[in-house]
């Protein structure tokens, strides 16, 4: 076998090992419906955060762990617990969407271990206007 084709066999197998390793790592994207009809599984929940109900956090019990409610892209408003060593998310309340991933728990409750928040525009036209001077 020539080195051209040993180099071409690695760089193939390299590739196939990157495609299947994201693969496997990626997530399922569902509703809370969905999701809880697998408990266990790993799943990407996209909605808002449900300013209707208080963020609950006490750094004196747990510091990395906060519940707050989020509403899924079907109108179902859930109570998710995010464990996170960092601490309580700063900014979840102004927030424009959240995208969690985890899983429910045995017990009925959504378990999150990463939330990703997308914050509302500092270009926003309607809440930053110049003001005529």
């Amino acid at each position: 076998m020539k080195r051209s084709e040993i180099i071409i066999i690695i760089c193939v197998a390299l590739v196939g090992g990157i495609v299947a390793s994201t693969y496997i790592a990626s997530s399922d994207s569902a509703t809370f419906a969905e999701a809880r009809v697998e408990p266990g599984k790993k799943v990407k929940i996209t909605g808002t955060f449900d300013k209707a109900h208080a963020i609950e956090y006490n750094p004196n019990i747990d510091a990395n762990l906060t519940s707050f409610h989020v509403i899924d892209a079907k109108g179902e408003s859930m109570l998710v617990r995010l464990q996170d060593d960092k601490g309580k998310p700063m900014g979840l309340e102004q927030s424009e969407s959240v995208t969690l991933e985890g899983s429910f728990q045995n017990d009925g409750s959504f378990h999150s271990t990463h939330l990703l928040m997308k914050c509302p525009s500092k270009y926003n036209e309607q809440k930053h206007q110049l003001s005529a001077s």
